[in-house]
């Protein structure tokens, strides 16, 4: 497991391909939280169209992203030794990336939809029972994100072998992929919870301290969160393939 943190450092053009990803992660993060300085709520309301057109080109921007973190998943399931890490490839990452959002949107959605059940019964049964109900309603919905978030390291195992655009629906085939190894599968989880906290409150920490620097702060900002996203995804790749059982996929 430990290996998922250094096995990138064995490609001798490890440096050119992780600056390649840093380079489009700061372009789509530029360009996301530029948008968000002219967000309407610290805006008084007003909407300028910019704030659309920004958000919505890093948004696409990321698709890249996605799609190379696919490539690099399915060569480390591919070959867990993998010694030469695929390259950027903006035209195939982006197509890959379009796929597996269309795919996960499913997902989304559902999750969507279950999240309106619940505030719908939490609007209906506050009335008649109580403020006592929406404990028990945020507590299942914390529940269904824990289980979402669980079998979503299978899911996307199974989708870099066997792509499908019902796969993030698929949670009994998950079940079963999980089921061949446990421990193995939970300890990397647990791993996997731990790095995205620390690469979060690291987030955090930088927003606190450089929103006061204007859009020089902005620009620091994205230059780390971009650094620590890069090697993130690469140490994620490791630790997702790491969890599972390659040929039971």
């Amino acid at each position: 497991m430990l290996d998922s943190f250094v096995y990138m450092f064995k490609d001798k053009n490890f440096a050119k391909k992780y600056m390649s990803l840093f380079g489009v992660l700061l372009v789509a993060n530029v360009l996301i939280n530029w948008s968000g300085t002219l967000s309407p709520v610290l805006n008084d309301g007003s909407v300028s169209i910019w704030y659309y057109i920004l958000f919505f080109a890093g948004f696409i921007t990321m698709f890249i992203t996605y799609g190379y973190s696919i490539s690099l998943l399915r060569a480390k399931i591919d070959d867990a030794s993998v010694s030469e890490l695929p390259s950027i490839n903006i035209v195939k990452n982006f197509a890959e990336g379009f796929k597996v959002v269309l795919s996960g949107s499913l997902l989304v959605i559902l999750a969507i939809l279950f999240m309106y059940a619940l505030y719908f019964l939490n609007n209906v049964l506050v009335k008649n029972v109580g403020n006592s109900v929406s404990v028990v309603l945020n507590t299942i919905l914390f529940m269904a994100i824990l289980v979402v978030s669980f079998f979503f390291i299978s899911m996307c195992c199974r989708y870099v072998v066997k792509p499908s655009f019902l796969n993030f629906l698929n949670f009994k085939a998950a079940a079963q992929l999980i089921n061949y190894n446990v421990s193995k599968y939970f300890k990397s989880f647990l791993m996997i919870a731990l790095c995205m906290t620390i690469v979060y409150l690291i987030s955090m920490l930088s927003v606190s301290v450089l929103v006061m620097f204007g859009y020089l702060g902005l620009m620091l900002y994205c230059t780390i969160v971009s650094l620590l996203w890069a090697y993130q995804i690469y140490i994620l790749a490791g630790l997702f393939s790491n969890a599972v059982i390659s040929e039971n996929i």
